[in-house]
């Protein structure tokens, strides 16, 4: 009887996995992943967090850029989901710049910054600098070393930065 493919002389015998092999290594496999579920909640946390942190810091940079390229006030605001930059040639009816919604049930604190045509806030009322906070949470999470919500800082100088973990930013 002839044989399709005929072995090569040295060659060693067929490969594969037999049933058993194959069972073993699900379990194994599925047991990993029992252990790894929930360290996996919290890296979904820390990533919607941190995405809503770098989505705020790029539109706080934008509303920066565009006040010194139009040389004139440009305000970002923040109220709970939703991120406005608004163009305010004509206070009564800004311009929508860039609007956001953060996704993935994250908010950020209420705050109103206005920068001037230098790329610095505006003064408050009282005419002092002003530095502003913008922190981050999210429904049903908890703050702590393991959950890092981000925190934004808008100096009175300009300076803009985003903080990994509010707690420990200062």
């Amino acid at each position: 009887m002839r044989h399709l493919t005929q072995r090569r002389p040295g060659r060693g015998p067929d490969r594969g996995l037999t049933l058993i092999e194959m069972v073993v290594a699900l379990a194994i496999a599925s047991m990993l992943m029992l252990v790894g579920m929930p360290y996996f909640g919290e890296y979904n946390a820390n990533a919607r967090l941190r995405e809503a942190g770098n989505t705020v810091y790029t539109d706080a940079l934008l509303a920066q850029s565009e006040a010194i390229k139009r040389n004139r006030t440009v305000r970002l605001t923040s109220n709970g989901s939703r991120v406005q930059v608004l163009d305010m040639r004509n206070p009564d009816s800004p311009a929508t710049i860039r609007e956001r919604t953060l996704a993935g049930g994250v908010s950020s604190t209420e705050v109103t910054v206005d920068f001037r045509g230098t790329g610095r806030p505006a003064l408050d009322a009282d005419g002092k600098l002003q530095s502003h906070t913008l922190d981050f949470s999210m429904s049903g999470v908890t703050c702590s070393g393991d959950i890092r919500c981000p925190g934004l800082r808008i100096d009175a100088g300009g300076g803009v930065r985003l903080c990994s973990n509010r707690l420990s930013c200062s």
